[in-house]
């Protein structure tokens, strides 16, 4: 099964409902999005896309389902038979490649009892040497490296904060590389959508290759249709009434079964037309805390929650808890992404059950509302100016890992070898527990290409989450600042956030009232959020 393990969202994301309205510098570590930071001035050169890299659609492989046209990812029903040999050449040069990033994932074997590792490095042309840190301690992990002088050729950036001061000094310059049509020699690279790029930028200038997402990583709220159906709920809730008749129905506590996993916050704000992170007022910015639907959107999570529609647990346990709930059926209606779908089949006993996706109503019935439309970045990598000279190994390297699904790398990449890290199963590959084990080097937190939706375990699975995307991404809500930069926010964001972050959980559980949203938000504008909003409205404007 193609793993998705950076769809794992945090508790705080999951409960407290991943707004982030403020936070457009987060910290860089595997699980972040990032794609909304990382220059301190604006994104761009001077015409606002001189130092981006030109978009080059990757044609070798055709998608089953074709998303370009309307803006979501490409689907494949099947891994194409026969994939393409995408690389002639290996890149390596026989010297070592090191590389440092974070993992959401147990750490994997080491090189000598991995074999997929030894065959990557074969494959490659160059041993190469992998440092993962557990997300949770990755910031101290890179903190420390810097201050021992000991960057990797590779590496994450596990501060935004920390990212102009430090990139300009320790990291190659890649725009004379890649902007323009200079990317075109490293295809797959070449194959990242120009939004993604943005993240990469300081100072105008290209320090960073991005790790693509965008609609894959948009939150939606899952159902089990094969649980809903023989109860006669097949319709779609047409407003908030009609959600909270739906969460009646489902719950029973007796039988051990809530409607919810987690608290559906993101969905429940989304029913009241708040915005995602900020929204514009003509030319004025305005932050997504101002909103006036929070309060009655808070009011009406509270109430799910007295009235135990979602799990008594949901406030506490693992990421993963959320999934396993949802499997065994105790909750039938999850939150989580759209590339969280193979974790959530992998969940059902057996692989066997159906999902849907339920859309936004507006809360009053007046029609459909909006999704908040994922980051266009997870976070990107950026390339020691101490290994400046094999340049063009480590580039090639990378636009190796990046190559697109449907090519002997990607299949090679995800999968590693039939028969041993993967077997056919209909024909396409599926992970063995060897290779859940041995591919887990983290290479798509290093490199990737777009997102291709692939279910190879799901009967129906990849068009049930094209059509889903189709239905949703269209009209999702994208933040308009994006890929800029507040050096404020990159310096108070983690701090003034915590407290609308905390202020959610407390009014969920009833142990402030709902009136105190605003007055925390009134901290949170006076402690940093205006002088954001500020920021952020000048490099958008800079950039064009």
């Amino acid at each position: 099964m193609q793993r998705s393990h950076d769809s794992v969202l945090s508790r705080r994301s999951l409960i407290g409902g991943g707004l982030a309205v403020g936070a457009v510098g987060l910290a860089a570590t595997a699980c972040s999005n990032e794609g909304r930071g990382g220059a301190p001035q604006p994104d761009a050169g001077g015409d606002g896309k001189t130092s981006l890299p030109t978009h080059v659609r990757y044609e070798g492989v055709k998608p089953d389902l074709s998303g370009a046209e309307q803006g979501i990812d490409d689907g494949f029903l099947s891994y194409p038979e026969g994939p393409i040999q995408a690389v002639t050449e290996p890149p390596g040069d026989g010297q070592p490649i090191t590389v440092m990033t974070g993992t959401t994932q147990p750490i994997p074997p080491g090189l000598n009892n991995n074999v997929f590792w030894q065959r990557l490095n074969e494959a490659v042309g160059s041993p190469i040497e992998i440092s993962l840190t557990p997300v949770e301690d990755y910031g101290d992990k890179f903190a420390t490296v810097v201050a021992g002088n000991r960057l990797p050729d590779i590496f994450q950036v596990a501060s935004v904060a920390q990212r102009a001061q430090l990139l300009a000094a320790t990291a190659v310059e890649l725009t004379p590389l890649l902007a323009g049509d200079k990317i075109k020699k490293y295809p797959h690279l070449a194959n990242i959508q120009t939004a993604s790029w943005r993240a990469g930028l300081v100072g105008g200038q290209l320090y960073g290759i991005p790790i693509p997402r965008g609609p894959i990583s948009t939150q939606v709220l899952y159902s089990r249709a094969d649980i809903l159906e023989p109860m006669g709920l097949t319709g779609d809730p047409r407003s908030l009434d009609d959600f909270v008749e739906l969460c009646g129905q489902l719950t029973d506590p007796r039988r051990n079964r809530w409607a919810l996993t987690v608290a559906p916050t993101v969905y429940v704000r989304q029913m009241f037309g708040v915005p995602n992170a900020w929204s514009l007022d003509g030319d004025n910015l305005v932050s997504a805390n101002e909103h006036p639907g929070h309060e009655p959107a808070l009011e009406a999570v509270r109430k799910l929650w007295q009235a135990k529609h979602i799990n008594p647990d949901g406030f506490g346990g693992q990421n993963t808890d959320h999934k396993i709930r949802f499997g065994n059926g105790t909750c039938p209606l999850a939150v989580d992404t759209f590339s969280g779908w193979p974790g959530l089949v992998e969940a059902l006993p057996g692989g066997r059950g159906t999902f849907r996706i339920l859309p936004v109503p507006l809360h009053d019935g007046s029609g459909p509302g909006r999704a908040w439309m994922g980051g266009p970045t997870l976070h990107t990598v950026s390339i020691n100016k101490n290994s400046e000279s094999r340049i063009e190994t480590i580039l090639s390297y990378l636009d190796y890992l990046a190559a697109p699904f449907g090519t002997k790398e990607h299949l090679f990449v995800k999968y590693g070898l039939e028969g041993v890290h993967h077997q056919r199963q209909n024909g396409n590959p599926v992970l063995t527990d060897k290779g859940k084990s041995e591919t887990r080097l983290e290479l798509g937190y290093q490199a990737a290409a777009p997102y291709a939706l692939f279910v190879p375990t799901q009967e129906g699975g990849t068009q049930a989450m094209y059509d889903a995307q189709s239905k949703i991404i269209p009209t999702a809500q994208t933040n308009p600042v994006a890929g800029l930069y507040s050096e404020t926010d990159s310096r108070k964001g983690a701090q003034i956030n915590k407290g609308v972050n905390d202020i959610v959980e407390e009014i969920i559980q009833g142990r402030r009232p709902v009136s105190a949203w605003s007055e925390e938000v009134k901290k949170w504008k006076s402690g940093g959020g205006d002088q954001i909003r500020d920021e952020l409205a000048e490099a958008r404007q800079a950039a064009g």
